[in-house]
């Protein structure tokens, strides 16, 4: 299942258009979802795939992984500051058999990933960037 939609004018509206055309009987493509979906999607996932290159930040394996699942993602950009390499997923080349790899290993234990996913999700929440925002301003003299 492929989650997630685009905005009018943007370069994935071609993409988008592209993959449309092909898609195997296996896929469902579901475009923009409402947040209660998309917990329930995580929740019931056996995991994510994420092969978005140039990611700024890589929010959408925090949230797979605060739902306990593990993440093959490609290994750059922000996928490689939130994942950890073996213990919430597997980083790998945006290469469909490099893709195949990784999601077979995966998919062979999933459960082995999920303490460890939750773990590192945590580091992220919210009250914890704003402390560290707070102590950040405290440290540079600004408060």
């Amino acid at each position: 299942m492929v989650i997630g939609g685009y905005a009018e004018g943007d370069h994935a509206a071609k993409y988008y258009k592209r993959l449309t055309k092909n898609i195997p009987d296996n896929v469902e493509l579901r475009g923009a979802v409402t947040e209660e979906e998309l917990i329930d999607l995580y929740a019931r996932c056996k995991g994510l795939i994420c092969t978005a290159q140039d990611e700024d930040f890589g929010l959408t394996p925090i949230e797979a992984m605060a739902s306990g699942k593990p993440v093959v993602a490609v290994d750059e950009g922000g996928f490689k500051e939130t994942m950890v390499q073996g213990r919430t997923g597997l980083l790998t080349g945006a290469d469909r058999d490099q893709l195949v790899k990784a999601v077979t290993e995966i998919s062979r234990d999933p459960e082995h990933y999920r303490d460890g996913c939750i773990e590192r999700a945590k580091k992220f929440d919210v009250s914890i960037f704003q402390d560290r925002i707070r102590k950040s301003i405290e440290n540079a003299g600004l408060r």
